[in-house]
């Protein structure tokens, strides 16, 4: 009997670290039959000759929950070789979630993963209430990519405590209401639980998002739940960036894996090797590209862990030019994102790396491309009082650039055993951040261009390591008996193409979308899903549940 499927002649990488060996993957379903060798005759064959076949890519870092209702292929990672998504993180997941509750969750969406409003009101069909419903809902979706799913705690917090969630700590009895209920997500196939402590997180009222009233306590006490299953992953985004703390009691409490965002300080260092060595799994995340942010002042940007900006973050309208004009907040600013400030600061007042990105007033438009900078001096005045003037000259629809760090400086790190890849915020952040390329970066500019490691153990990065860490069963190898989740691509080409802006949301709303360049064939549970960047309709994705 024939294959349903071969992928011939090309240079096979396992996922393990192993270096490559030429030969034929054999497909019959969704399963991998025979992995190097000779294959048989086939239904279909995918011609790999000269280029690299690899396992799928898995994403450990994603906020597609909400932008899968509308668009199961989930682009733009289907065209950059990821074949599995894990979805809510940070705590910000749409379930549970009560019918009186919807509003204001999408609200808290907008304001801190930067998702249209009106796409998610338009986008969203809301078939659920409840973690299980929400895994049974994305089943009738059939996405192109695997899909599998953390539960998050501001949704759980939601759900439980009401108006109170973003004000104050769980009760005694509530804490046991929402443990129940990530007792329920993980019968139900939840692959861990997630929450954010982090400063920058508020919500479309401008609170802090409901994770951040929660005491530590309450954090540790909800992810300890998932060492009565004795699988899934915890993840967090640390308190002030840069608390280890409470990841690693965590991990000590619960006995899985802990994955936290957030710089390491050089402090921290011996702290996390002494937790280490004890036994314990702590996998802080690490980005491989520079981090450009692209951002409205009337919107999530680079400011938002600043004390000052809460007060923007609370105006509507044109309270919000009138809060930018102010004397008192402008001096507030200017201390906050000075040499002086003891606190976290994304910017650090180098107003020659804030560029004008886009600006909708034609008079305004000569600026495009000149940093605030470039302006200040050709006006004559203050950078600050510049950025600020701009902005409201074009009613808060200027749109800025800002690089808040080189991907330089990032070997160690990307190197390390100790650290996961990821970060890609896929979903989120649409017409601010665009890493959802992150895997195409990686192998054209870390591994082809610079060469920090070999091909074979820049792959199994982006597949055993993340699939592990997250007890993702048969899937970030190739083996026979597993899913056919493979990528081929040609290492001498693979590249992330520029990213550019698109107006393809729900209520024709942009986002920043990136594809790619040397990536011939994904498939997806044995069914061809890309081939050269264009999907071919095969919707062969499944619902990753842990068991």
């Amino acid at each position: 009997m024939p294959h349903d499927l071969v992928v011939r002649g090309g240079t096979l990488y396992d996922g393990t670290g192993a270096p490559g060996q030429t030969g034929d993957l054999a497909i019959d379903g969704d399963r991998l039959t025979q992995v190097g060798g000779r294959a048989g005759s086939a239904k279909r064959e995918v011609d790999a000759t000269g280029l690299a076949v690899s396992p799928g890519f898995v994403d450990p870092h994603t906020h597609y929950d909400a932008q899968i209702s509308w668009d199961p292929d989930l682009t733009p990672s289907c065209w950059n070789g990821i074949t599995s998504c894990v979805m809510g993180n940070c705590g910000f997941t749409v379930a549970p979630c009560k019918p009186e509750d919807r509003r204001r969750l999408m609200r808290m969406l907008e304001r801190v993963e930067g998702m249209s409003l009106a796409a998610l009101e338009q986008g969203v069909d809301w078939q659920w209430q409840s973690f299980p419903e929400y895994l049974d809902a994305l089943e009738t979706l059939k996405p192109t990519l695997n899909v599998g799913a953390l539960i998050g705690h501001s949704a759980l917090r939601y759900f439980v405590l009401g108006d109170d969630a973003s004000e104050r700590e769980a009760r005694p009895e509530e804490l046991e209401r929402m443990r129940g209920l990530v007792r329920e997500a993980m019968q139900a196939g939840a692959l861990g639980f997630s929450t954010s402590q982090a400063p920058p997180h508020f919500d479309g009222d401008g609170k802090p998002v409901p994770s951040r009233a929660a005491s530590d306590e309450e954090v540790i006490g909800l992810a300890s739940v998932l060492g009565e299953f004795g699988r899934g992953a915890f993840e967090i985004t640390a308190k002030h960036l840069c608390d280890v703390d409470v990841s690693i009691e965590a991990a000590r409490r619960s006995g899985r894996p802990v994955s936290f965002l957030g710089a390491v300080r050089p402090a921290d260092v011996e702290k996390l090797a002494a937790a280490r060595r004890s036994g314990l799994s702590l996998l802080p995340q690490t980005s491989c590209r520079p981090t450009l942010m692209d951002f409205r002042l009337g919107e999530m940007g680079p400011f938002d862990t600043l004390p000052c900006w809460a007060e923007m973050a609370r105006a509507r309208g044109e309270a919000r030019q009138a809060v930018l004009r102010d004397p008192a907040f402008q001096a507030r600013f200017r201390h906050e994102t000075g040499p002086d400030y003891g606190g976290v600061s994304l910017f650090k007042g180098d107003y020659d790396g804030i560029k004008v990105l886009v600006a909708e007033r034609s008079d305004l438009q000569k600026w495009i491309g000149k940093s605030v900078l470039d302006v200040a001096r050709s006006r004559g005045r203050d950078p600050l009082e510049t950025f600020f003037e701009l902005a409201i000259e074009d009613e808060l629809r200027m749109q800025f650039s800002y690089c808040v760090s080189s991907d330089l400086g990032r070997e160690s790190s990307l190197l390390s055993e100790d650290y996961m890849i990821g970060l890609s915020d896929a979903g989120a952040h649409l017409t601010l951040l665009a890493d959802h390329a992150y895997t195409t970066y990686f192998l054209g500019v870390w591994v082809r261009e610079r060469k920090l490691m070999t091909l074979e153990s820049a792959i199994r990065k982006l597949t055993q390591v993340p699939a592990r860490y997250f007890g993702i069963p048969d899937r970030g190898e190739l083996r026979s008996g597993l899913f056919a989740d493979v990528v081929v691509f040609d290492p001498t080409r693979i590249a992330a193409r520029e990213s550019e802006l698109v107006y393809d949301l729900p209520g024709g709303g942009p986002r920043l979308v990136t594809k790619a360049d040397g990536i011939e064939a994904t498939i997806v549970n044995g069914a061809v899903a890309v081939v050269r960047g264009e999907l071919t309709g095969a919707r062969s994705g499944q619902v990753i549940r842990g068991a």
